[in-house]
């Protein structure tokens, strides 16, 4: 029996060996198996194919060239490495999705709010100055162009202004507009000139660029 035990501890140990060997990326995940949805079970993926990306690691050092999909609901990467799958639970710093339809960008490191904390992955909208930042709650269905991109069933707007994380809501303009004050008669003036609806969150990044400017030309003041 404990000669069974020992060759059943060398095979897994082997096997494990293995799988390491296979993950040419330097991300050093661990092995994953995936599991199979139960019936109506909803994707914890936020997009179904697998994409050729890049991720940051905690390091600063950048490994381009690899399968990715992003497990929302975990907030966590899964790759492809040879014939091996692999999970990466912690020390990412930002990873790169290229669809072919839109670039996503996922991002950690920013303050705390709500249930999130500084290891949550937002993904960034626009990244001047003042932060336009998204969380999803659901898989992207159907992709859209940035053009026409609109908000997604259930994901959070979140405006990073001033060190704070400031939730916010197209549907209510003073949400935002409350935080961008300073410059509100510009704005406003800037909404009717582009006529911005914010029917889409690409309206939100427009008035963003436009604020960022405004400041910047003023030398922040």
């Amino acid at each position: 029996m404990k000669y069974l035990l020992r060759i059943f501890a060398l095979v897994c140990c082997i096997a494990t060996i293995q799988a390491h060997a296979q993950d040419s990326t330097g991300l050093g995940g661990t092995p994953y198996q995936e599991t199979q949805l139960a019936a109506g079970d909803k994707s914890p993926y936020l997009l179904k194919e697998w994409y050729t990306g890049a991720v940051r690691t905690s390091d600063d050092r950048v490994h381009d060239g690899v399968q990715l999909r992003y497990d929302y609901q975990k907030d966590e990467i899964e790759y492809k490495a040879g014939s091996g799958l692999y999970r990466v639970a912690s020390g990412v710093k930002e990873f790169t999705i290229p669809s072919g339809v839109d670039l996503y960008t996922f991002r950690s490191g920013y303050p705390p709010v709500g249930n999130l904390t500084e290891k949550s992955f937002y993904r960034v909208l626009y990244d001047g100055n003042t932060k336009l930042l998204k969380r999803y709650a659901n898989p992207i269905k159907a992709e859209k162009a940035s053009a026409t991109r609109t908000m997604d069933a259930g994901a959070k707007l979140y405006l990073l202004k001033d060190g704070k994380m400031n939730p916010v809501q197209l549907s209510n303009r003073n949400s935002f507009l409350k935080l961008l004050g300073d410059e509100r008669n510009k704005l406003n003036y800037v909404i009717k000139e582009q006529q911005l609806d914010f029917a889409g969150e690409d309206d939100l990044v427009r008035l963003l660029e436009e604020y960022d400017s405004y400041k910047a030309g003023r030398g922040g003041n």
